[in-house]
């Protein structure tokens, strides 16, 4: 025998609630993230901002991604040797990446950092090349020298 009809609305209901807002937490660019797991990820956005000040260049990438290949090697051609965070290489890349998506990276790879800033994706980081703004800007970050 089915519950009645109201019952089963009403569990819907609350399912549907709870994927909305699960979605909504993840599609936001705060620094405060749900996880897929739904716990609070503010540590992970603390590493990951950790790991992108570092450096005078960091690019996080997944090994698979042809873009990211292709940032890695600008970035090599240009005489700057950024730290490489493959994140489907990381025990804890998959909520890295959501980190990322957090900080406002989408697509979360290839993100590029510079100084310790996002500086962008590949559409970013293609456009600031091609106007010249990409070299000056690692010079300044003293990731190339001249």
């Amino acid at each position: 025998m089915l519950p009645p009809l109201s019952t089963q609305l009403y569990h819907y209901s609350s399912q549907l609630h709870h994927s909305q807002t699960l979605i909504r937490s993840r599609s936001s660019c705060s620094t405060l993230l749900l996880s897929p797991r739904g716990s609070v990820e503010t540590e992970m956005a603390d590493r990951v901002r950790d790991l992108a000040s570092k450096k005078a260049a960091v690019i996080f990438t997944k090994s698979s991604c042809f873009m990211c290949h292709s940032i890695k090697s600008l970035f090599y051609e240009l005489g700057a040797s950024p730290a490489i965070h493959e994140l489907d290489q990381d025990l804890s890349g998959r909520e890295m990446e959501w980190a990322l998506r957090g900080l406002g990276c989408n697509p979360s790879v290839p993100a590029v950092f510079i100084g310790g800033r996002y500086v962008g994706s590949v559409r970013d980081v293609i456009s600031l090349h091609v106007d010249g703004t990409l070299k000056q800007m690692l010079i300044d970050a003293r990731a190339i020298w001249f």
